[in-house]
């Protein structure tokens, strides 16, 4: 009820912000648009229905001194005449036309334009919540840390829905001036659009995105976080990241040969930074959240993928299993390790049959305890005739969790 009438309220001041930023800027010339003022990368490729939204919504932020640098990625769409008429009216944006068709090399050419003294990004397709700069400045100027990293929801027609719940357990509380050995937890935040940077870090530790590929995101956040002497964490969500229904947002996935590798490589990658420029802790620690989170999320696509991709899949996932020992694991959910133990093998045809007998839905499934440790009685439980080992059965932390909110949801239900 609450956010309804903020939205509301929210959308009916919007203009008016607009109107005031619009009019504020134009009495600053552009030589002086440097402190204080937050440079916003924007790259769109064919986003006519949706450009406008999110445009809107970075020019009516409270914090208007801000500069939206628009990078139009050869569209076939009206999607640039839809930005300059933006650009005609309010000095705040700036339309360049690019012919990169590579986001990231988009996303660098927009940095080598940016004057501010803070930097952030926003795809075409996103809306930035109000109050967003806002806040993320504010966080920076009362610590003195080199950049801010905040939550998001996900819009699907039209109703925001949360994140992947470890998105929210690591924005649980705000947490100013840390660093990613006090809280390894943040590395979950690994997308672009919910940080911002200053300008002078940026430069200071050598940022840019490796042109190329899917998820390079994973890269940037992996220095930055390793670099920063300190950072942000905020609990609030600042972005609506869209999910649209045809899947060609730039950062949703498919289930291609070339996505599948290019998700895995890019995840050891950034292992390979922090194993250089972190604390083995950090680097085990970021180990487990990918084998719990990003490779889950790979191996739940199996149903669709052809034999290239479930290729590219195994050889991931076999490149990551090097990396974990048992105390590794042991923090990976049974749901998923028991499938991995499948693909890893190259059983497809038992890891489709896993998945349809609900192996990922793991609350259909007893928890049993043998010789004191806690296992999960998932498809193919002692079946000799695959002999997954024991160990893969083992319930993680996080599952146990889930166990037991389901117990203390029936007990309340029966108490009432």
């Amino acid at each position: 009820m609450l956010d309804g009438v903020r939205a509301v309220a929210s959308a009916g001041i919007a203009p008016v912000r607009r109107r005031r930023g619009r009019r504020s800027a134009a009495a600053i010339p552009d030589a002086s648009r440097r402190a204080g003022w937050v440079d916003v990368v924007m790259p769109v490729h064919d986003v006519e229905r949706l450009v406008d939204a999110s445009i809107c919504s970075v020019l009516a932020q409270d914090h208007w001194r801000l500069r939206l640098i628009v990078l139009d990625d050869s569209s076939s769409d009206g999607t640039a005449q839809r930005v300059a008429r933006w650009a005609a009216r309010d000095s705040r944006v700036r339309l360049v036309r690019v012919e990169h068709r590579d986001p990231n090399a988009t996303r660098n050419a927009g940095v080598a334009l940016a004057e501010g003294e803070f930097l952030t990004f926003l795809d075409g397709d996103d809306v930035l919540r109000p109050g967003a700069l806002r806040d993320l400045v504010g966080s920076l100027e009362a610590s003195g840390a080199d950049f801010a990293v905040a939550s998001y929801d996900r819009l699907e027609r039209g109703r925001r829905t949360p994140p992947a719940f470890w998105i929210d357990e690591a924005h649980a509380a705000d947490r100013p001036s840390t660093s990613l050995e006090r809280f390894p937890a943040i590395l979950v935040n690994a997308v672009q659009w919910t940080k911002l940077y200053r300008r002078s870090f940026w430069d200071a530790a050598n940022l840019s995105f490796p042109e190329g590929g899917h998820f390079q995101d994973q890269l940037v956040s992996a220095r930055a976080y390793a670099r920063a002497a300190s950072f942000d964490i905020l609990a609030r969500k600042t972005v609506d990241w869209r999910i649209r229904a045809d899947g060609s947002s730039m950062t949703q996935q498919g289930v291609r040969a070339d996505q599948v590798h290019d998700r895995f490589a890019t995840a050891l990658g950034a292992l390979a930074v922090l194993a250089d420029e972190s604390t083995d802790e950090v680097r085990r620690a970021r180990i487990a959240q990918v084998l719990s989170n990003d490779a889950a999320i790979a191996a739940a696509e199996l149903p669709g993928m052809g034999d290239e991709a479930f290729a590219a899949l195994r050889d991931g996932l076999a490149g990551l299993a090097a990396l974990a020992d048992e105390a590794i694991w042991a923090e990976v959910p049974a749901e998923s390790k028991v499938l991995y133990e499948f693909v890893l093998r190259g059983d497809r045809s038992r890891a489709l049959e896993y998945l349809r007998r609900g192996g990922l839905d793991v609350l259909r499934h007893p928890l049993i305890q043998v010789e004191g440790m806690q296992y999960i009685e998932l498809p193919f439980w002692a079946d000799d005739t695959v002999s997954v080992p024991l160990q893969r059965f083992l319930a993680a932390p996080r599952e146990l969790r889930a166990y037991a909110e389901r117990a203390a949801e029936r007990n309340s239900i029966l108490r009432r």
